[in-house]
């Protein structure tokens, strides 16, 4: 045992019935600075400061019931502060509880990374207010989010009507289609526009340490815990931005949507109810109603959030906006590396508007960005060569071929994509029997986009069945 759990990184400490203290591992030695010698054959009244009543481990002998995923703040015997993620178990023997275990996890630099974030931004939003900047938290406006596409102008005009009210807001869309700027044009828009703009990726943090984050912590709460605001409180009166919260386990997304609900909040370990000032807007990086299926999002707090429900549909389906992105980056970068006007060529151009763009908006901006630093002086276009290596075969020169029968009255470019779009949609629609999920998930977007896309086109299921 000694051998095994001295191998691994995580902290390890088992005490039997009366709270002695008869495994210790070296991960543990480590995180809390403490000797193993000096450890072994105590209680743990005596190492730590708990009572047989705040001990988890007399609470999990008592009960036999486990405790998962707390977070700890506390000092180590050498002064130092770190914060653990530990669950406890029962140890059973003979359908009796022997003694008690605890697996815990150092999230100490995690920690210390996010709270320099949070540090720096708020010396930021200082710094430009001094200097009669926009020191919001913000980067972006509703003018920042570049398009051609009607589908785009309608979301926008929504968005704008979302600034002007105060509820609840939920985007949804897939990884990099601009969530972030949508909710930045909210909250700039709005008339919270000169407080904080808070924002904080849920997925990209452990479930544990993020209601900590969110509510703040509560001084004794653990051996050493310490007052900590989080980010509801510092978020003021401004927006707070809990982006892909289907991300969040469905424990928190209910502290969630009681907060949403009450207008209220308790630190983490605290009783005191304080009221929440901040707007709330989430987001998901898929239907939420898939969210909903799949288990990772409750429909209750869906409904909560669905005062303003934004779709941003992704890149691929608004082909219109790849090239006006593309010449937005394309002007934006030259000018950083130093070119002057700069077009894309048509055989590129046109490779852009086949692309699939898995990474939406995020990866044509990272491609374009990697074209004009590879572009010579004096260089005025760019070609299939300027392209990085590493993505080159991503993009195809090849025409498309399409064995389709198209109406050869119309000769306009868009009116024969229509046609091709019409006939796609309605063999697709036909071999799922009319069962627009089924027709989507086989066309590879979102339900909402096929009916928008048939609204469009003026096609209409029962026709199609009939053969009309």
């Amino acid at each position: 045992m000694e051998g095994t759990s001295d191998a691994i990184s995580e902290g390890v400490i088992i005490t039997d019935v009366d709270g002695k203290i008869i495994y210790y591992n070296q991960a543990l030695e480590k995180m809390e600075g403490l000797k193993r010698s000096d450890v072994l054959g105590r209680y743990l009244t005596e190492v730590y400061q708990v009572t047989p009543e705040t001990s988890e481990h007399m609470k999990v002998v008592k009960t036999g019931k486990p405790f998962k995923e707390l977070t700890k703040v506390f000092f180590t015997a050498d002064g130092r502060e770190i914060s653990l993620v530990s669950s406890t178990y029962p140890v059973y023997q003979g359908g009796k509880v022997v003694g008690a275990f605890s697996v815990c996890r150092d999230i100490t630099k995690l920690k210390g990374l996010i709270n320099e974030n949070i540090l720096l931004q708020k010396q930021v939003q200082v710094e430009n207010r001094e200097q009669n900047l926009k020191g919001n938290g913000t980067r972006y406006t509703f003018k920042n989010f570049v398009f051609a596409s009607e589908t785009i102008n309608n979301l926008v005009h929504q968005a704008e009507k979302a600034a002007k009210t105060d509820g609840a807001v939920l985007i949804y869309g897939e990884t990099g289609t601009g969530k972030e700027v949508i909710v930045q044009g909210i909250h700039n828009a709005s008339a919270r526009r000169d407080e904080p703009f808070v924002g904080i990726n849920c997925a990209a943090i452990p479930d544990t340490l993020l209601e900590s984050i969110l509510f703040g912590t509560v001084k004794g709460t653990f051996t050493g815990a310490v007052d900590s605001a989080g980010l509801i409180e510092q978020a003021g009166h401004g927006t707070l931005f809990l982006d892909e919260i289907n991300a969040m386990s469905l424990p928190l997304q209910a502290k969630l949507l009681r907060m949403l609900q009450e207008r209220t909040f308790r630190r983490v370990g605290g009783s005191k109810e304080s009221p929440v000032k901040c707007r709330i807007v989430g987001s998901t990086n898929m239907d939420p109603w898939e969210c909903i299926k799949r288990g990772t999002l409750r429909e209750d707090l869906y409904y909560r959030f669905a005062v303003f429900t934004l779709f941003i549909p992704p890149l691929r389906d608004r082909p219109e906006d790849i090239e006006a992105l593309a010449v937005h980056f394309t002007n934006g970068y030259r000018k950083i590396y130093g070119h002057g006007p700069v077009q894309l060529d048509a055989e590129l151009k046109q490779a852009f508007m086949n692309y699939r763009w898995p990474g939406n908006i995020r990866e044509l901006e990272h491609i374009i960005e990697s074209c004009m630093a590879m572009l010579e002086p004096g260089e005025n276009l760019v070609t299939f060569e300027h392209l990085p290596s590493s993505v080159r075969p991503k993009f195809t020169r090849q025409k498309m071929q399409l064995n389709l029968s198209l109406d050869r009255s119309r000769s306009m470019l868009h009116e024969i994509m229509e046609d091709v779009e019409r006939q796609v949609i309605e063999e697709v629609l036909k071999r799922n029997g009319g069962n627009i999920s089924k027709s989507a998930k086989a066309l590879g977007i979102l339900r909402q986009n096929l009916q928008y896309r048939m609204r469009r086109l003026g096609i209409k299921v029962d026709s199609v069945l009939m053969g009309g």
